[in-house]
Parts: structure tokens; C-alpha cells; sequence
């Protein structure tokens, strides 16, 4: 079976194709999703060479054990979470990864999410604020605020790939989110506002 994008194609039939040995389905996997793990990764180092590594790593591994794969409903959030797991393998052996206040890994700030959050056509001042409001936040709200936000995951897929429970996460958004209430929005009501998507 040939695919041309991830796009067009189901994430649970591809998947099984790739599981049955298809080099098409992996083919389209990789390419589908290369540029987008790529970024992903850089929200937690600068070191484009080790990024491009683990990417690889988690392409070969999945090659290796395509047979032996469990079925997935969601691509992206399997990848995401694998090679966010490979970072973090690195990252044990080498604390200058670490926030050093908590033992977490630093979650960038310097992400463009820019375009899903912003609600007017004021982008030069409120890129500045968004930077501004996203540097009182400790990196897992970053991280939390990212997938929510600039990636429109549900909690469910944050669960997963944070590794917290359903109220573990909502509590983590709540807070971070109020904390960006509290210090920006009530000051000033022209800064910024979240889109607000249901939980779910």
C-alpha cells in the first residue's frame, strides 16, 4: 500500500501496514512526522545533532520491532512520547538538561505559538508579552501550556505523554494558567487571552 501523507491516511490503518512489514507505511510515518519531532525536540535542547540521534533511534527501533508493535490510534502522540522518553535517557547522564530548581528537564520558552494564541493583529507587542508571560512559568506549565495550546492535544494525550494523571494535568493548566491571569491579565486586559477549549 502506497502513501502519500499522513494526512490522507487513517493513524490505525497505517499503522498496521507498517506492522506487517510495509516499507511504504513506514516511509510515510517518517516523512509525515521527521519535521515535527524535529521541532518537538527542540523545545528541550539546542543540540540539533543529539535531537536528530534520538530521532533516528526511535525510527530504528520501531523498524526493529515493527512485527512485535502494539496498535496505536494516535502516531504523533506515540512519537512524541518516544522520543521525548529517549531525550530523557540522554538527559540522566548529563544534568546541564535539568531546571535545577525542580529536576525537570527544561522545556524551552522560545516556541512559536504565536499564532494559535494570539487574538488580534497586534503581533510585534504581543509576541513580546507572550515571551514575558511564558518566562514566570515553570518549565512542566511550559510544557503543559505547549501541548494544550500550540499542539491542541487532549488531556488525555497529555496525560500520556507527561506521565501525570487526568487531575494531575488539569490542576497543572489551572495553575499555570492563573498564574498568567494573575500576574498579566489583571494588570493589563489588552495583553493576551487563551483560546478557551473544553476539557476532554
Amino acid at each position: 500500500m502506497v502513501f502519500k501523507t499522513v494526512d490522507n491516511a487513517d493513524d490505525q490503518l497505517l499503522w498496521k501496514e507498517l506492522m506487517s512489514g510495509d516499507d511504504d507505511a513506514y516511509s510515510c510515518i517518517y516523512k509525515g512526522h521527521i519535521g515535527e519531532l524535529f521541532s518537538y525536540g527542540m523545545r528541550f535542547t539546542a543540540d540539533r545533532e543529539l535531537i536528530k540521534d534520538c530521532i533516528q533511534d526511535v525510527f530504528v527501533n520501531i523498524y526493529k520491532n515493527r512485527s512485535n508493535l502494539k496498535m496505536v490510534d494516535n502516531i504523533k502522540l506515540y512519537l512524541f512520547i518516544a522520543l521525548k522518553n529517549r531525550l530523557f535517557s540522554v538527559f540522566e547522564k548529563n544534568k546541564q538538561f535539568y531546571y535545577i530548581d525542580s529536576i525537570e528537564p527544561v522545556f524551552s520558552v522560545d516556541y512559536s505559538i504565536e499564532e494559535e494564541i494570539i487574538q488580534n493583529e497586534r503581533l510585534a507587542e504581543q509576541r513580546e508579552n507572550i515571551k514575558c508571560i511564558l518566562g514566570i512559568l515553570t518549565p512542566r506549565q511550559k510544557e503543559v501550556i505547549y501541548y494544550r495550546y500550540a499542539k491542541g492535544m487532549k488531556i488525555s494525550h497529555i496525560c500520556e505523554i507527561m506521565n501525570m494523571n487526568f487531575q494531575s494535568v488539569q490542576n497543572l493548566l489551572q495553575r499555570a494558567i492563573k498564574k498568567i491571569h494573575s500576574t498579566f491579565i489583571e494588570k493589563d486586559h489588552r495583553i493576551y487571552k487563551l483560546r478557551k477549549n473544553p476539557y476532554y
